[in-house]
């Protein structure tokens, strides 16, 4: 192994919380921040660290005054060896140590020693430190230390994962990468809540993977005989418990007289001959039924019938992107996670992974949402039942705290807004200062993994797909040129 530096005194180092490095110059330029080194302690035991910053030292340069200033104008470079005086500083915060020959890790109970000499940490100090697994879910790469992050997927998804960036970071993309992963090793059932479309290229039409399915929102339809009078009045949060009791009445009727299919056009024409219901409750009740009705959500059958889609081993995407009314898509969520959730605690359907995109519009924070009560409710209780939760979103700020605490493994790509890094340092399970200072800087495909599924706050770089829709990657540029020419190629026809 290659000597990269060693380790100096300093005011603060070497302790236990910090350890400062002088780098060997024809080794530094290797060294980046967030890469994992090593120190011998002894034969057998190693301290693993990692990088948390990098800076220049120059003794000639450390005290700015006049007479500094007055020397560096004259170019004195060209003449006094100055760069000679310069030196490249490493701070590294130990993590633990690890015995050699039984491979057990440990905290670091006293510190190194100042003239101990620093290596590049192998992969499998590295891997065995931070319980990687090999031929587990593979998500990327430390290109520094040649380490794969290999997690092993129960410990990913069992208490559940919040996937969170801003835009164009990369965040849906990584999902894509996990639903791949899925697709080859898994016999989980997966059900993606796609409001953008973005998840029906994951494989390419060549492919025709029959293991993924894709339907379409306008295709939904919600079976009002399926529903309870109380299933109802989730989709309308004014609705009081007597409000809820009268309308089980109407419902109770129209099932007596044998009415199999009925519809919700049904429902309101049977209040509005109820002359014995009070006027108020019957008015506001049709009212909101109305309301409902216009969604164009129900029907008398509904469709598609998850039991038969959500197979072991299969990936079905909700494409909402033709609806784009935020309600309609809120009933439409909280209609099929209920409907799901409650087969599944039934042991109907496999055990289950909920991938839910932009779920903050979904579970906010603080606005009423009606599909937030069944999502927090499987965020808390999913996992008795072997229901796991992804939750995706560009703002964790505006995502409920109830939900994404209970994430207890995050990846994190960059997030520049410093409220919602704020938000993140509170609610994320195992992250520190010096990484949460990181995320700002981190580059498209580079993500932060912390939490359950990995001992120690970790970043790596996303591998690429395995298989790709060119399509998904156009720039604006070139969508817009796309248009042209088939608008160009309508105004001709029409000119024909």
């Amino acid at each position: 192994m290659t000597i990269i530096g060693t380790v100096v005194a300093t005011s603060d180092s070497p302790s236990l919380e910090n350890i400062t490095l002088i780098l060997n110059k024809d080794t530094q330029s290797k060294i980046e921040r967030g890469q994992f080194v090593s120190i011998s302690k002894s034969n057998t035991q190693v301290v693993l660290g990692i990088v948390t910053g990098i800076k220049k030292h120059n003794t000639y340069y450390e005290t700015l005054d006049s007479s500094v200033q007055e020397i560096a104008s004259r170019n004195y470079e060209a003449i006094f060896p100055i760069e000679e005086w310069e030196s490249t500083q490493a701070d590294v915060k130990p993590l633990g140590e690890i015995n050699l020959e039984t491979r057990r890790t440990s905290r670091l109970k006293f510190p190194v020693s100042p003239g101990s000499k620093v290596y590049v940490a192998t992969s499998s100090v590295v891997s065995k430190f931070l319980g990687l697994k090999k031929d587990g879910i593979y998500l990327g790469d430390i290109p520094s230390n040649n380490v794969k992050i290999e997690v092993d997927l129960s410990r990913l998804l069992r208490k559940h994962l919040a996937i969170l960036a801003i835009s164009g970071a990369g965040k849906s993309y990584a999902a894509s990468i996990l639903l791949e992963e899925m697709l080859k090793r898994s016999k989980m059932s997966v059900l993606v809540i796609d409001p953008h479309g973005e998840y029906t290229s994951i494989v390419p039409p060549k492919s025709r993977n029959t293991r993924i399915e894709v339907i379409k929102g306008s295709y939904i339809s919600i079976g009002v005989p399926e529903l309870s009078a109380w299933e109802i009045s989730e989709f309308i949060p004014e609705i009081s418990a007597v409000q809820t009791r009268v309308l089980d009445n109407v419902i109770s009727n129209l099932r007596k007289e044998a009415k199999p299919h009925y519809s919700l056009q049904d429902i309101i024409q049977n209040l509005e001959r109820a002359e014995t219901i009070n006027t108020r409750t019957r008015e506001a009740l049709v009212s909101w039924l109305y309301s409902l009705n216009r969604t164009y959500l129900f029907s008398a059958e509904s469709n598609p019938n998850f039991l038969e889609i959500l197979e072991p081993g299969k990936i079905v995407i909700l494409d909402l992107s033709d609806i784009q009314n935020l309600r309609s898509r809120r009933i439409i969520v909280l209609h099929s996670l209920r409907k799901l959730y409650y087969q599944r605690t039934r042991d109907k359907i496999p055990p289950s992974l909920f991938v839910i995109e932009e779920a903050h519009q979904f579970c906010p924070a603080s606005s009423r949402s009606i599909s937030k009560r069944i999502i927090e409710t499987i965020a808390r209780e999913g996992r008795k039942f072997y229901i796991s939760l992804c939750l995706i979103s560009q703002r964790p700020v505006h995502l409920s705290v109830t939900a994404l605490s209970q994430c207890n493994t995050n990846l994190i790509l960059r997030i520049r807004n410093p409220y919602d890094q704020d938000f993140i340092g509170k609610t994320s399970e195992g992250i520190d200062r010096s990484s949460l200072k990181m995320i700002p800087d981190l580059e498209i495909g580079e993500a932060l993994l912390v939490g359950e599924a990995i001992n120690y706050p970790t970043f790596f770089r996303i591998r690429s797909r395995y298989e790709s829709d060119k399509d998904s990657s156009l720039t604006l540029e070139k969508m817009a040129n796309r248009y042209e020419n088939a608008w160009r190629r309508t105004q001709d026809s029409l000119e024909k």
